[in-house]
């Protein structure tokens, strides 16, 4: 390996197709994954939870075969022949989770009516279903299997893989940058195994919260060790939404789960040093004039328009079709028509991408679901850290997507759902036991009325 210590070379997308060997890998997923499953489905979800950030994508004509995507199919071949607990999907919590996905996946359908590309849609629309199975694959491998010690394994190793992936591009070189003073120094803007610094910051959002839930029921030093690794990690990605994200959701956990005074104490000292931090290194840095406004000046290895301009195209396009939009991954393509020529890129915001694309129906489905997690976890009183930290994660993911468009890349929105689902499984397994033991004890009753 050649070493680029402190360097920035663009990285430039580039369609690789299947092949023999990625073809090999994708068996071996597809099998590891169904006889982890076939085990114990726990084990199942442990596997998938590492397998996302670290996800091998190659091409099969427009669309996308990856690691994941072969270790669900394993899971769901693996659960089907098995004995899966099917009562969790008939519960509350689940059913007001799945009608929210389905109105979205119905807003992203209707988008179809007025797009320019229906191809695009048609991927849009496969996107989101492949989450929503995702979702209810996790469900039922946690309903089936509630022991949450191999998830917790996993994501804790996970994020540390994820994170030293990304403090070694300090050493072999880095894929995005931001220039410092006036253009004479550039400052490595860390990614790793995900596909941008932005998106990592986006995968942390997630993280973060449900690692401090865990540390605040459980004390262990190696976890303590993560947290501060992932928040350092956090902190050098140099993404002011993801950063804040993190931060609201932290503050959730922290809030919610109300830690002895001194533990809240320390992590409210920790949380404003960090805040100190990053306001005096990006001022003695001497951050380019713009950088913390919508009208960031674009630089080598940024987007081809800053915030302004494509929020500005947003609103253009959602114009010309506000019920259902201009169609679902079509605002990347649609640009040029708003005067955006030659760029090709995401808004920059979930919910302004939604409004664009679905028009109003899109964007009401968009905040439909993210209301549905918040409320099924918030209501269902129990704080459990993996339902708590799943609180957090949607806070501070909702959070970051007002300057982002998290879902967009699958490597955060797979492990968001991951977790989602396991933490919704939660919920349902408290139904199902309350439901059942009401059963019980309503039976004497019955019996002596007679």
């Amino acid at each position: 390996m050649i070493l680029h210590p402190w360097t920035v070379t663009l990285r430039h997308e580039t369609h690789v197709p299947v092949d023999l060997f990625s073809a090999l890998v994708y068996l071996a997923c597809a099998i590891g994954v169904g006889l982890l499953t076939r085990r114990r489905p726990a084990l199942g979800v442990a596997a998938l939870l590492v397998l996302a950030p670290f996800d091998l994508a190659r091409y099969v004509g427009p669309t996308t075969i990856t690691t994941l995507k072969a270790g669900v199919v394993g899971m769901l071949a693996a659960l089907a022949f098995s004995r899966s607990d099917l009562a969790a999907l008939g519960t509350r919590p689940v059913r007001v989770m799945l009608t929210a996905f389905l109105a979205l996946l119905g807003g992203i359908a209707l988008s179809a009516l007025h797009a320019q590309h229906l191809d695009a849609v048609v991927r849009e629309t496969f996107k989101a279903g492949e989450y929503l199975v995702l979702f209810l694959a996790a469900i039922l491998a946690f309903a089936t299997d509630p022991d949450d010690r191999p998830i917790w394994f996993a994501l804790e190793a996970g994020v540390a893989l994820v994170c030293f992936s990304a403090l070694a591009e300090y050493v072999v070189g880095a894929h995005s940058g931001i220039f410092l003073h006036g253009n004479s120094w550039v400052l490595p803007r860390i990614a790793g195994a995900l596909e941008g610094p932005n998106q990592l910051a986006g995968y942390l959002d997630i993280a973060l919260p449900v690692l401090v839930a865990r540390a605040l029921v459980h004390r262990d030093r190696m976890l303590t060790l993560i947290i501060l690794v992932a928040a350092v990690t956090d902190f050098l990605t140099i993404s002011r939404a993801g950063i804040f994200g993190a931060l609201v959701g932290v503050f959730t956990v922290v809030a919610i789960l109300r830690p002895p005074t001194v533990v809240a104490w320390r992590y409210a000292v920790g949380i404003a040093a960090v805040l100190v931090a990053a306001v005096v290194a990006a001022l003695r840095a001497g951050v380019p004039a713009g950088y913390f406004s919508l009208d960031q000046t674009i630089q080598v290895g940024d987007h081809l328009a800053n915030r302004s301009q494509l929020w500005r195209a947003a609103v253009a396009l959602w114009r010309t079709s506000p019920i259902t939009g201009v169609g679902a991954g079509n605002y990347e393509l649609d640009l040029a028509q708003v005067g955006l020529a030659g760029v090709r890129t995401h808004a920059n915001s979930l919910y302004l991408q939604s409004l664009a694309e679905a028009g109003l129906v899109g964007l009401t489905t968009t905040i439909a679901l993210f209301a549905a997690a918040i409320v099924t976890l918030a209501r269902s009183g129990i704080r459990r850290p993996l339902i708590v930290g799943a609180l957090g994660a949607t806070l501070a993911l909702a959070t970051h997507q007002v300057l982002d468009d998290m879902l967009f890349f699958p490597k955060v929105a797979s492990l968001y759902w991951l977790i989602t689902g396991v933490a919704v499984a939660e919920v349902a397994a408290r139904r199902l036991y309350e439901r059942r033991r009401a059963v019980v004890y309503t039976a004497p009753v019955t019996v002596g009325a007679r």
